[in-house]
């Protein structure tokens, strides 16, 4: 009997010790929660106040909130595309007494509905941020690679004299690239939608010759075969050094393999004419004018250039293609100090020291001139000619005569579904993942 009710004195005492227990984690499960709860709900508090603040006006009691390229939320009257996720940790729903509901709304893509999971709802606000291309979250999540944390000229972008930027293009799976060979690429950034633009590291060399011309066709030595006359104007897509890089045999594209040359996408690539004086301009200001957002240049028309017709807006110029070159702006934004690196003053300097871009940081010479996509339009001067603009030695850009052999470096962009292996480091580039 005594040994039976000591065991039972036992049973009581454990029940009564696992009651206490349950008693206390029930006990702090409430003040976590609690905590949680109104933590949650000053933070959606001050959502709901960003909200207020700009005056949204409810739309069947919605208040949709849109991450734009600038990385700032703006108020929108429609759910956005696919491609948008809602961020959970700022959307919420507020009861009649401006309480937050928790859980009480979720958003299906696919339909592009809100799903709200309560009766009582008087107000609910969504925040919709891009989802991020895995590409380009696998270039966020190396450290210190020297990637933009936001959108610069429509990218995600490589900037500064030492970043972690090289990717190996021989073939798929090549991790076998050496520093400045001639497989070796580097990042110049990310697109939103996840397509990576390359630049080739070191010149282009075809045979022998790293040096070429941007169209034989026109040339200082002969005045009319450089306006828009009979012989039409020196467009990109008939240039020399076009078909030097996308002809069909015997050209840069052609002797590419197959499996890199399956990934690289088809690309508008943009050459309109820019004025001699916009070199001085900030790397934001010469982006509007390269892919055609700004257009306040004309053509000018005199007795002794009938083909020109003055007071004629210029129109941006466009051609798809698989290879280009880099832009102006490009190489205005590769540097730490995009914005200071121009040419006015001699802030060149700060191109070729503040970036990882120039020509001789890869191993070009430090006498090689490069050419850019971008062509120079003639101005009301009956004197000059069409030319291109190319970045010189010392690290500032100029114009060049088209029929002057100077070196390129081929750039293109990868499709969209491309999966990267590597660090992106020298001695560990990243390498297209088959």
């Amino acid at each position: 009997m005594s040994k039976l009710l000591t065991k039972r004195k036992g049973e009581l005492y454990n029940m009564e010790k696992r009651k206490t227990t349950l008693i206390f984690v029930i006990g702090v499960i409430l003040i976590v929660s609690t905590f949680l709860i109104c933590h949650k709900h000053t933070a959606y508090q001050t959502q709901l106040d960003e909200v207020k603040l700009k005056d949204i006006e409810e739309n069947n009691m919605f208040a949709i909130m849109v991450k734009g390229s600038d990385g700032e939320y703006a108020p929108s009257d429609k759910f956005p595309e696919k491609g948008y996720k809602l961020n959970k940790d700022k959307s919420g729903c507020m009861d009649n007494n401006n309480q937050l509901i928790p859980d009480s709304l979720s958003y299906d893509e696919d339909s592009q509905q809100v799903i709200v999971s309560t009766g009582q709802t008087s107000y609910c606000y969504l925040y919709f941020d891009k989802e991020l291309p895995k590409t380009l979250q696998t270039l966020q999540s190396k450290a210190s690679s020297g990637l933009s944390e936001g959108l610069i000229g429509g990218m995600y972008r490589y900037q500064g004299a030492d970043v972690n930027n090289y990717i190996c293009l021989g073939k798929l799976n090549d991790t076998n690239c050496g520093d400045k060979s001639d497989s070796m690429y580097r990042i110049i950034g990310i697109t939103e939608e996840g397509n990576i633009k390359v630049m080739k590291q070191t010149k282009y060399n075809k045979g022998g010759t790293t040096t070429f011309k941007w169209n034989t066709n026109y040339h200082d030595n002969s005045l009319s075969n450089n306006y828009c006359g009979t012989n039409g104007c020196p467009e990109w897509p008939d240039s020399t050094i076009f078909n030097t890089l996308n002809g069909s045999t015997d050209s840069f594209l052609s002797k590419l393999s197959d499996d890199i040359k399956n990934k690289i996408a088809d690309w508008e690539w943009y050459y309109g004419d820019i004025e001699n004086s916009y070199a001085n301009k900030t790397a934001d200001e010469i982006y509007q004018i390269e892919i055609g957002q700004a257009d306040t240049q004309y053509y000018g028309k005199t007795s002794s250039n009938p083909g020109l017709v003055r007071g004629q807006r210029w129109q941006k110029m466009v051609n798809t293609a698989k290879i280009g070159l880099i832009y102006l702006h490009d190489y205005y934004y590769q540097s730490t100090t995009s914005n200071n690196c121009h040419n006015n003053g001699g802030k060149y300097e700060a191109c070729k020291t503040g970036g990882w871009m120039h020509i001789s940081k890869n191993g070009g010479t430090t006498s090689d001139y490069e050419w850019t996509m971008s062509r120079i339009g003639r101005d009301y001067s009956s004197s000059t000619t069409f030319r291109a603009w190319c970045v010189y030695s010392s690290g500032c850009v100029e114009d060049g005569s088209l029929h002057t052999p100077i070196a390129v470096r081929p750039v293109y962009y990868l499709t969209s579904d491309v999966e990267l292996e590597g660090t992106g480091e020298v001695g560990s580039p990243f390498y297209i993942k088959s």
